[in-house]
């Protein structure tokens, strides 16, 4: 059978570790004097799905306010399937694709050939129900994970918000005594709250009845490192979410074998009152920011 010549052996098996896998790094440190079986080789790639071989996984929404922090993180661990109404710029082996939720038919061609969907894609707040939040956070919602189902995709997580809940809470956050935790019902405070609810009610119908592995991650109050808010807002040392734990409870929960479930996505910050236990047991979150490590305002 054909073979070629590595020179370099080692630091080539040590790139088809990292980029090809273990099935051909094995091939390439069982090779007998730097020599490789050429078809094996290219046998295992194709298997593996070609140039990469990282798990690939969609990201609805990646130019957003959430997703302008955590698609550099989430690079780290999956191929990245990006689709937004907005161009970018894709990186590494990024996929793009410029679309809108609102079309089931793209989004269902967005989904092909991933293994898990990100969905956080939204009008972020507030907003006009029926020109904003209705086509954008409940039709697009829909959309989404219809277009998953019919794509095969077994897992999705959903982006919520704790606006679905932070109905608990009155005046001071940073000295609330509620104890606010996922299993308690919903008080939104907010219609965009309530388009939601709807995305998690949803979600939990899908994991019931297609047997689709649905998880609702209710993000804090997210805000990048360098934000000012973060630095000076009492809440911050309640609700903070920061860019790489927001990015740790995604990758382990897409890794994870849950069914459904909703956790809560905080940091570990001091005055916290959001019960993240179900997320640490389940999936292993540990976060490892706190709010009060940037915070340089009063009220810490």
């Amino acid at each position: 059978m054909t073979c070629f010549r590595l020179r370099h052996q080692h630091g080539l098996k040590f790139a088809a570790r990292f980029v090809l896998g273990c099935d051909i790094a094995s091939e390439l440190g069982n090779c007998n004097k730097g020599s490789v079986n050429l078809a094996v080789l290219l046998a295992q790639f194709k298997l593996h799905g070609g140039v990469g071989m990282r798990e690939r996984i969609l990201v609805t929404g990646p130019c957003g306010r959430v997703g302008t922090q955590i698609v550099p993180l989430l690079r780290e661990h999956f191929a990245l399937r990006l689709f937004d109404i907005q161009p970018m710029q894709p990186e590494g082996d990024d996929e793009f694709i410029q679309g809108d939720i609102r079309d089931f038919d793209a989004v269902k061609k967005a989904c092909e050939g991933v293994t898990a969907v990100l969905h956080l894609a939204a009008v972020s707040d507030e907003d006009d129900f029926y020109t904003r939040l209705l086509p954008m956070n409940l039709l697009g919602v829909y959309n989404v994970f219809e277009a998953a189902r019919q794509a095969g995709v077994r897992k999705v997580l959903f982006a919520s918000s704790c606006q679905t809940i932070l109905g608990y809470l009155e005046g001071d956050w940073t000295k609330s005594r509620v104890w606010v935790t996922p299993e308690m019902p919903v008080r939104p405070i907010t219609v965009y709250a309530c388009t939601k609810v709807f995305g998690e009610a949803l979600a939990r119908y899908y994991a019931e009845k297609f047997g689709m592995s649905m998880i609702c991650i209710r993000i804090g109050w997210f805000q990048p490192y360098d934000s000012e808010l973060l630095k000076r807002h009492p809440a911050m040392l309640a609700m903070w979410c920061s860019p790489r734990d927001l990015t740790q409870l995604i990758v382990k929960s897409i890794k994870s074998d849950v069914r459904f479930a909703i956790f809560i996505a905080v940091s570990n910050n001091p005055k916290r009152f959001w019960d993240i236990s179900n997320a640490q047991q389940l999936v292993g979150y540990e976060p490892q920011d706190s709010a009060a490590d940037y915070f340089i305002g009063e009220g810490a």
